[in-house]
């Protein structure tokens, strides 16, 4: 078992080059922010294909821009750091502006940050958090606030058709329902999802996968919970669920990535001989907070969890039980709360002797992580009595805190008791 390793060095990649930060795991996907994809965070799923969850994006009400980062191709706005790179998790922190191609920033001071939380298992939670301008009317009104889009990137030469199956998208939920897109999409106009399937609008939470050829198949999942991923009713049918937009047949686009180009409003519809020698992408479905210019609290936050699974919609589906549905704990300690954005149930410690919880969960828990406030590592952990070895854990020392993955599946009443040595 691999530990998390976050680093930066320069990629060449497309035919340019650029800085990077570089999250690896071992997993057959790694994360990548490029500066030549103006540091938005992707993943590697080998042999030239990427795929994107998106980034904070609006429109104006007065002219055909797009505000959004990738717009910035100097990267003046957009920067990325390594704030945390250890055995049991790495984190790194990107910030960036949304403005046009003249680098001019929607309403004087609209931005945004994103923490990508990343574990040994090669899962991450994307916690998005938009800060709306308030300086100006630069832009006049907002036309939509969109916070997540299924967005896979093509290097040259590289076809959709070559690598994404028949199905190409599915949308689930924990009960199992789910909603099948047959690729290309068979209609010629953007389509709201809960026009194709109505009930999707009580779902309690979203799955997207991703279905790709002999690659991982990356997914996106998050609640429809205000709390943690706030939202406007649908502007098309008007109920309370995030509204979901799939794009009209292979709708692919050359003005990103690996293209410094700005000379282009809002896209650049993808020519054949654009796919023959430009990197370029290619988008499935979209996501917002509103479609209607409905603006949000500034600043807000989004919570995501991404990343690749192996075995399709069963295992993403897994993969989102465990990370939503919080076990119930009785602890020797203080227990502080199930952060959602850190994947951690965490545990006030600052008294001696052995951190002793017992979870009772409703869904399995893959990997368990934990957050010991006050704990410092080296940690050793007993899981029903039995010593864990070595390689069946991860922990580190994050500020004054020990954060533990545990490299096991939680389901059923289990007690860990966690001795600080």
């Amino acid at each position: 078992m691999r530990s998390v390793n976050a680093f930066r060095e320069r990629l060449s990649l497309w035919g340019t080059e650029g800085d990077a930060v570089i999250v690896d795991t071992g997993r057959p996907w790694r994360l990548i922010l490029w500066e030549k994809a103006q540091y938005v965070p992707c993943f590697d799923l080998g042999d030239d294909v990427w795929f994107t969850p998106e980034w904070f994006e609006t429109c104006s009400t007065e002219d055909e821009h797009c505000y959004e980062v990738i717009m910035d191709k100097a990267c003046r706005y957009s920067e990325a750091h390594v704030e945390e790179s250890g055995p049991a998790r790495a984190v790194v922190h990107w910030k960036n502006a949304l403005c046009n191609t003249l680098y001019q920033i929607f309403h004087g001071n609209t931005r945004s940050e994103e923490y990508y939380r990343v574990f040994p298992d090669g899962i991450a939670v994307r916690q998005l958090i938009g800060w709306p301008g308030n300086e100006s009317a630069d832009g006049l009104n907002p036309g939509m606030w969109e916070v997540g889009e299924f967005i896979l990137v093509n290097g040259p030469g590289v076809r959709p058709s070559d690598c994404v199956e028949p199905i190409g998208f599915s949308l689930t939920n924990l009960a199992g329902e789910t909603l099948d897109l047959e690729w290309p999409h068979p209609f010629d106009r953007r389509t709201q999802l809960c026009t194709l399937k109505p009930e999707i609008a009580e779902w309690s939470e979203y799955i997207g996968v991703v279905h790709l050829k002999g690659r991982p198949k990356p997914f996106v999942a998050f609640p429809r919970d205000q709390w943690f991923f706030p939202f406007d009713n649908c502007k098309k049918c008007g109920r309370p669920h995030p509204q979901m937009n799939a794009f009209a047949g292979a709708s692919s686009y050359s003005h990103w990535p690996a293209n410094d180009s700005t000379e282009f409003i809002a896209w650049t519809p993808a020519r054949e001989e654009d796919i023959q020698t430009k990197a370029t992408h290619t988008s499935f479905v979209n996501c917002g907070y509103s479609y209607r210019g409905v603006t949000p609290p500034r600043p807000s936050s989004w919570l995501f969890l991404t990343g690749a699974v192996t075995g399709g919609l069963e295992e993403a589906r897994s993969l989102a039980g465990s990370w939503l549905s919080r076990a119930r704990v009785d602890s020797s300690h203080l227990f502080e709360s199930y952060a959602y954005s850190q994947r951690a149930y965490c545990f006030r410690v600052r008294d001696a002797g052995p951190v002793k919880v017992t979870f009772h969960p409703t869904r399995p828990i893959i990997n368990p992580v934990l957050r010991l406030v006050f704990g410092r590592p080296p940690v050793r952990i007993m899981w029903n009595g039995t010593v864990l070895g070595e390689s069946e854990f991860r922990a580190q020392e994050v500020g004054d805190d020990a954060v533990v993955w545990i490299n096991r599946v939680l389901d059923k009443e289990t007690t860990l008791e966690l001795i600080l040595v």
